[in-house]
This record gives C-alpha cells, structure tokens and sequence, in this order.
C-alpha cells in the first residue's frame, strides 16, 4: 500500500495513478514557475526588443532546421552544366 504525506494510507491506489499524479503535481510546479517569470519579464522596459530578438532567434533556428533536415536544391551552375554535357554527348563517363 501506498502511504500519503500525513500518515494515512491510499487504498486501492495503483502505481500508475500515483505516476500520473507525480507528473501533474511536477507540471503544475513548472507552470507556477513559468508564470512568475513571465510576469518578472512583462516588468521589462525592453520588451518589444526582447521579442525581436526571440522572433529573430527562431527564425534563424528555422532555417538551420530546414537546411539540416530538408532538401537542399541542385547547384545552379551543376544544372547548367549538365545540360551542356548532355547537349554535347559528353554524358557522365
């Protein structure tokens, strides 16, 4: 059996209730502080620049995401020469 915090006992508690209650008391204490941070930034005189700032952040981010994981365009100049090496019958050999 699974012992309370004041002595007593839960009864007919299983182990993944008392997870999933873990998890919410530690996602409610994280909110809480989350909450006091944001209200010790909105104090901030700084503000509007602090947002372009993390606007600029992220969108920096974003585009090192996708040049990581996306695909990235055949060179313009291998196109081209390409083209001519087909025009000519030189092919890749």
């Amino acid at each position: 059996m699974a012992r309370t915090g004041d002595g007593g006992e839960t009864r007919d508690v299983g182990e993944p209730l008392l997870v999933a209650a873990g998890v919410a008391d530690l996602a409610l204490d994280r909110m809480g502080a989350a909450l006091r941070q944001a209200k010790s930034l909105l104090g901030r005189s700084d503000l509007a620049d602090l947002a372009r700032d993390g606007r600029d952040d992220l969108r920096e981010r974003g585009r090192l995401a996708l040049r990581r994981y996306g695909r990235t365009p055949e060179c313009h100049m291998e196109v081209l020469a390409r083209r001519v090496a087909s025009r000519t019958g030189q092919g890749d050999a």
